[in-house]
Parts: C-alpha cells; sequence; structure tokens
C-alpha cells in the first residue's frame, strides 16, 4: 500500500486503536484504570487524582497502567497503557487530566511583593498543585522568616520560585569564623566576601592571616570552616 493511501487508511479505519465515542470504552478497562489510581501511585511523595481521560485507547479487558517518568506534576500528562506480551504486546500512551493533591503551605491573606512572612500569614491546607514550578512546603515553620518576590492572592500555594530567603549576612559584615582542628575549636575575625543564609557557601577573608577560606553559614554572626586532617 502507498504511503498516502496508508495515511489515509489509518485515519478513516473503523478499526483504529483508539475509542472516540463513550459506548466504546471497555467496561473492564476502565475498571482497570480506576483500580490504578485507587492504589495511589506517587511522585516524590504526592498522589495524582484522575480527572478526566482525553481519549481512550481502543483495548477490551484489564490494561496495565503507570505513570511516566516525571520531574514535575503537570495537569496533562499521558499514562502508559499496556496489553499482552511477547507478539500480542501492545502499548498506548493515554492522554488525562489530573490533579497532584498534596498538604501544603498557602497565603491566608493577600500580600505585596517584598513583605516578610510570618505565622500569622499562613496556613496549611489539602489543595492541588498541578502546573506549580518549583518546591513547596508541608511545614508553615519553613516558610517563615522568607521574603515574596512578588504579589499573592489569599490562597496561594508557597512555591521556592515566588519566595527568597533574606542574607543573615551581608557581604562586608564582619564574622566570626569558627572552625575545629584536631578536635579543638579556634575562633577567628573575618570579613565575609559575599551576602549568605543559613546553610549557604560563601568566601570569607581571616582579617589576621588575609587567608580566604570557604566558609557555611551559621547564623547572622557565625560561620564555620572545615578543616581536614585528625
Amino acid at each position: 500500500m502507498k504511503p498516502l493511501l496508508l495515511c489515509l487508511w489509518l485515519l478513516y479505519n473503523p478499526f483504529s486503536t483508539w475509542a472516540t465515542e463513550p459506548q466504546q470504552v471497555d467496561k473492564t478497562m476502565q475498571a482497570s484504570l480506576a483500580a490504578f489510581f485507587a492504589a495511589k501511585p506517587q511522585v516524590k511523595g504526592i498522589t495524582p487524582e484522575l480527572m478526566k481521560v482525553q481519549k481512550w485507547p481502543n483495548a477490551k479487558g484489564t490494561v496495565r497502567w503507570s505513570l511516566p517518568p516525571l520531574k514535575s506534576y503537570p495537569k496533562r500528562l499521558s499514562l502508559i497503557a499496556e496489553q499482552g506480551h511477547g507478539k500480542h504486546y501492545k502499548r498506548w500512551y493515554v492522554p488525562v487530566l489530573v490533579k497532584w493533591m498534596a498538604d501544603v503551605v498557602v497565603l491566608k491573606q493577600d500580600i505585596s511583593a517584598r513583605t516578610m512572612l510570618d505565622k500569622s500569614m499562613l496556613s496549611k491546607t489539602r489543595t492541588d498543585i498541578a502546573g506549580l514550578h518549583g518546591h513547596t512546603w508541608s511545614n508553615i515553620q519553613g516558610v517563615v522568616g522568607l521574603k515574596s518576590l512578588r504579589s499573592l492572592r489569599q490562597g496561594s500555594v508557597l512555591v521556592s520560585s515566588y519566595v527568597k530567603r533574606p542574607p543573615l549576612i551581608q557581604r562586608g559584615d564582619v564574622v566570626s569564623i569558627v572552625a575545629k582542628v584536631a578536635g579543638i575549636q579556634v575562633r577567628a575575625e573575618g570579613i565575609a566576601l559575599k551576602s549568605g543564609s543559613r546553610g549557604d557557601r560563601m568566601l570569607v577573608r581571616n582579617i589576621r592571616s588575609k587567608q580566604t577560606l570557604q566558609s557555611t553559614v551559621q547564623d547572622a554572626h557565625t560561620v564555620s570552616v572545615f578543616v581536614g586532617g585528625a
């Protein structure tokens, strides 16, 4: 069969591999999909909930379902559907709409850009995080002290791309450098060569020796330095 004729045949063939009408969808296949979601498959601890199958495969009987590899939580995705083995093996990529329900921190009020978040502004709820890009929080305390990068409305899910942690140490600040050498703790004064928040890596210069050291921010006045050796 010529390529053009083959394409037309596949397009108009009534025995296509996709079911387009509700009455064409096999009940057993639908039940196998319902069982798949009832088992609560997860991606990084978040469970999808099926909203709609946009296009069913033209199959009958139980189908093996699985989620595709995912790095985020998209509202639209293609489930992998498989049936049979060996020469009878078939696979479909089935477009669906899903919710990704998670217990996350949200805003209790509207806020403007550059607002420092405190506990009174925050609550925790279970909501759909589909389509959000970045890290979310399940613990209110993890968000307290962050600063908003944009205006946000009441009910908005707090996402890492919307906020930042203000630096505890500013470039040029005098800091206490703490190092442990052979089990002995040593302190010296230094100058911060960049700004940083708790846990950030940053360069500091020892005021006395003029040596530049890689350190980790501990608090608003202290950085720690790892010194190798016994």
